[in-house]
This record gives C-alpha cells, sequence and structure tokens, in this order.
C-alpha cells in the first residue's frame, strides 16, 4: 500500500484540533457505551475461519473510522446506528461483507480518489482548506495508539468509497414519485391542532397508604431484591492546563492541550513500572500533583468532584485489584486518573432499611393500577359525551378534568418545550381527525388527545421544498435501500463461530 499523501510529509508537529481530541477521549473512556466489543474466539465468514487478531483489528479499525468522521461508513456498517450495544460487532462483520461484495460486483477506488476525500475529511481540514499538520497529528495521537500506521486510514477511506459506490448503485434503482414525495411532505410538515386532558400519578400516589402488613409482605415476598448497593472509595488526581495556558489561542492552545495530554499517559505508564504506587508517582517531582481521596459511593450517586468527570463513576467501578488504576478521563481542560482504594461489597438490606423502598413501591404500584382505572373510566365518559355533541373542553369539565390547548405542531415542528412533548406527538400522528385517543400513561401520569384539525399544508412552501428536497429524499431512501441489501447479503455470509 502505497502513502498517498508522501508529498505532504513533513515533522509531526505538535498538537491536534479540540474535535479530535474530545472525540478521542470519549470514545476510549472506561465505561463508553460506544466501545466496540469484537465477538470472542474465531469468526467463519464466507467459508473462511478468521482469527481474533483480524476481529480485534477491524473492532480498533471501528474507532478509528469514529474519530476521523468517516459517516457514511459508520452509520452504513452500523446498519445506521453507530451508538447501539451491537455497533462494534456489525461493524466488524458487515467490513467483511463490504469487500466481499464489491469484490464480486468489480467496485474498484483509485488512490486519487481516497487522497481526495482524506483532503476532504473535516477532522484534517483549517479554515476549510487541508491541513497536512492536522493529518499527521492524527497519525501520531490516533492511529499510533491502536497500532496502526497511515495505510490503516487509507483501507478505511477506501471502503467508505466503495460503500458510497454500491449506495449508488442500488439506489439508481429506486425512485422517488412526486405523488410519494407529496404523501411524505404531509406527513412531516402538516400541522395539527390539538387539545388534551392530564391525570397526576402524584396525587393517585397521596391516596395510598400502606399497612405495616402489606409492607411486611412484600418485603418477605421481595426480600432478595432488596440489597444495599456495591461502594468504592478512590484517590485521584487532576492534571490541567495551568491558567496561562487557558489564555492561549489556536496552535499554541492545541499544542498546550497535547503536552498535557501526553503528560497523562506518561503518568499511566509509570504506575504500570514495578513497586510504582499512585500516591508515589503522583509525589514524584516529575508531576508533582496532590491526592485526593473521595468518601465511599455507589456508581449512581458519585461525589461532587467525579460528577462533574464523564464516565468517572463508570470508570471507577470497572478497576480491579490487578487494574486498579484508570485511564486518564478527560475533564473540561484537563484529564483526572483515579485509583482503587477500597471496594464495600453490596449486602442484604434489613426490614428497617428496605421500608422506604418498599412502601414507594407498594405506592407507585397502586398508584398505577387506580390511574389505568381512572383513565379507562374517563375515557369512556368523554367518548359518551363527544358522541352526544359536546365539544372537549366541556366533555372533559363534566369528568372534572380541564382541557389544555395545544399550539400547532408537526414533526418537522414538535412540541420541544410541553412535558411529554414526542408521546403527544406520537399519538398525534395515529389519531384520527375528530376523535379521542387512548389513554398514554408518561412517567408522571397520563393524558387523552383530541385532535381538533389537520392544517393544509403551504403550497407555496411545499413547490420551493420539492425542489430542494426531492434528491435529497431520493439519496436517502436509496440508502434505506441499501441496508436492506447489506443485511440481506449478510445473511448469506453464513457468519458463525468456528476453530481456526
Amino acid at each position: 500500500m502505497v502513502h498517498l499523501l508522501r508529498k505532504y510529509q513533513q515533522p509531526v508537529m505538535i498538537g491536534i484540533t479540540i474535535v479530535i481530541i474530545i472525540a478521542f477521549g470519549w470514545f476510549f473512556t472506561p465505561g463508553s457505551g460506544s466501545r466496540s466489543t469484537a465477538p470472542s474466539g474465531t469468526v467463519r465468514i464466507y467459508g473462511h475461519n478468521y482469527l481474533q487478531e483480524e476481529i480485534d483489528r477491524r473492532g480498533r479499525g471501528f474507532r478509528v473510522a469514529l474519530a476521523a468522521g468517516l459517516n457514511h461508513l459508520v452509520f452504513g456498517l452500523t446498519f445506521g446506528n453507530p451508538y447501539g450495544e451491537r455497533a462494534g460487532s456489525d461493524f466488524i462483520v458487515n467490513s467483511f461483507v463490504l469487500n466481499h461484495e464489491a469484490e464480486r460486483l468489480g467496485i474498484t477506488v483509485h488512490d486519487n480518489e481516497v487522497a481526495a476525500l482524506i483532503e476532504k475529511l473535516p477532522a484534517f481540514q483549517t479554515n476549510g482548506a487541508y491541513d497536512n499538520a492536522k493529518y499527521q497529528l492524527f497519525a501520531q495521537s490516533v492511529l499510533r495508539p491502536q497500532g496502526f500506521t497511515v495505510e490503516r486510514l487509507e483501507d478505511l477511506v477506501r471502503d467508505q468509497l466503495r460503500m458510497e459506490k454500491l449506495v449508488a448503485l442500488i439506489g439508481s434503482t429506486v425512485e422517488v414519485t412526486p405523488a410519494e414525495f407529496r404523501a411524505d411532505y404531509v406527513k412531516n410538515y402538516e400541522k395539527m391542532d390539538a387539545s388534551l386532558v392530564r391525570l397526576d400519578l402524584a396525587s393517585f400516589k397521596a391516596a395510598v397508604t400502606p399497612t405495616e402488613e402489606e409492607i411486611a409482605d412484600i418485603f418477605k415476598k421481595r426480600q432478595s431484591t432488596y440489597k444495599a448497593p456495591e461502594k468504592r472509595t478512590v484517590s485521584y488526581v487532576k492534571l490541567d492546563l495551568s491558567d496561562a495556558d487557558k489564555a492561549l489561542k489556536g496552535k499554541n492552545l492545541m499544542a498546550a492541550r497535547q503536552t498535557l495530554a501526553n503528560h497523562a499517559n506518561d503518568f499511566t505508564q509509570d504506575l504500570m513500572q514495578a513497586g510504582a504506587t499512585f500516591a508515589g508517582v503522583a509525589k514524584n517531582e516529575k508531576y508533582g500533583l496532590e491526592v485526593k481521596t473521595s468518601p465511599e459511593f455507589a456508581e449512581s450517586q458519585p461525589p461532587a468532584d467525579l460528577a462533574a468527570v464523564p464516565q468517572a463513576a463508570a470508570a471507577a467501578f470497572q478497576l480491579t485489584e490487578k487494574e486498579a488504576s484508570s485511564d486518564p478521563l478527560p475533564a473540561g481542560t484537563g484529564y483526572y486518573i483515579l485509583h482503587l482504594d477500597k471496594i464495600t461489597p453490596s449486602r442484604p438490606l434489613s426490614f428497617e432499611e428496605a421500608k422506604p423502598q418498599v412502601v414507594e413501591e407498594i405506592k407507585t404500584e397502586k398508584a398505577n393500577s387506580a390511574l389505568a382505572a381512572k383513565g379507562a373510566a374517563v375515557q369512556t365518559q368523554i367518548t359518551e359525551a363527544l358522541k352526544a355533541g359536546k365539544s372537549f373542553a366541556d366533555a372533559a369539565k363534566e369528568a372534572g378534568l380541564t382541557a389544555e390547548n395545544l399550539p400547532p405542531f408537526s414533526p418537522s415542528e414538535p412540541l420541544e418545550k410541553q412535558a411529554d412533548g414526542s408521546q403527544i406527538l406520537m399519538k398525534a400522528v395515529e389519531t384520527p381527525t375528530g376523535t379521542l385517543s387512548a389513554f398514554t400513561q408518561t412517567p408522571t401520569g397520563g393524558f387523552f388527545l383530541y385532535l381538533d384539525k389537520r392544517e393544509p399544508i403551504d403550497e407555496a412552501k411545499f413547490k420551493k421544498d420539492e425542489e430542494a428536497q426531492l434528491s435529497e429524499t431520493r439519496e436517502s431512501k436509496g440508502f434505506l435501500a441499501f441496508l436492506q441489501w447489506m443485511e440481506a447479503r449478510r445473511k448469506l455470509a453464513n457468519v458463525s463461530g468456528g476453530e481456526a
């Protein structure tokens, strides 16, 4: 594999864009939901066994593709869900499928196409122009820690170009007629006028008073579920930019950030040396850091200092006696590094300790049952009143409730500031005009929605949007067709575990 950008190579400059630092830090933070998880053992695809080494390599490629902003590739190989639990494994397996299908269909990508796309990636641009310094720094700060050279990035870029050509090929068979476009447009832009009435769960809970006998009975039946959570105590240090560094701008600030990142990585490396202790490394003149110790805490209730650090609580609860120190955790302008001091195991709660939880469960369960019963009764009462020719507001008033008028809304202009706005929108879309919806329960109670009318779309705006959006709609439909095609082709790959 040739180095496509060899003509641009210069000595590696210190510093990397804030975007890359943040993205890289987030994806590799312990506990992050976006860690790619490769299938264990070997995998058999198209009749060939692939060793775990290759599976892991492709998993690391997923991380690099995310950091590089190869969004078409990431979305295409994860079935449009790059942050789902299966994203990493889908990316790995589908990368084999993509390569196989591109070869089968004779789809090729030239080196100049790869170079052109690399130069257009936002991660490698400054003020809209390709910045080779950022490319080289990406190689140093992102590729090298994953055991890759620039050839691996070029392979991923080549995969994205192959996928884009497949999307174009499959999408060429997809057509969006004016009628289809109009129907979709109406669904998205047609505004709805609706009213609703709410039932409040809190009022039903307030009416429930569990007896001592009920509390004791529920505790006995569910005793094994009442446990004090595991708690941990950690020591931690913070590495941060100096006030003078924080005042820097542009490349100077990026250089200071990169120096700090290197310093934090050096700290974790020094912790791995034989005989090293967390306090000893922190107080070494190389670092001179203050070691703080947290109070004992559960994962769901980290102390204030650590609550401000993304992923800190999750990272603390992944530490073990053998791997007692965390990776650097990005926070603000610096990094935190944690060290496990003590684990207090989970234990069963006594009756008195569990009693508040038992009471809350009884109140919530009884309140929800009463809420559902009230909802059914109110629905019948309002429906009968509507049939008798009464307005929704009057029907609600007879039922002892107050109707709430909503501002006009649509899928393109949802009720963002309205409580339960997304549920209201979904219910409105499926409710015929002039009818009452079924009772919809929410975390705080529930509501009935009455759809008064659907307003006609603005025809002048539709004509303007049709010209601007029709090609984009075709592309979106083509991409969905590609995802369906990819899913079907994956089944033909006969993916399974196996022995190498």
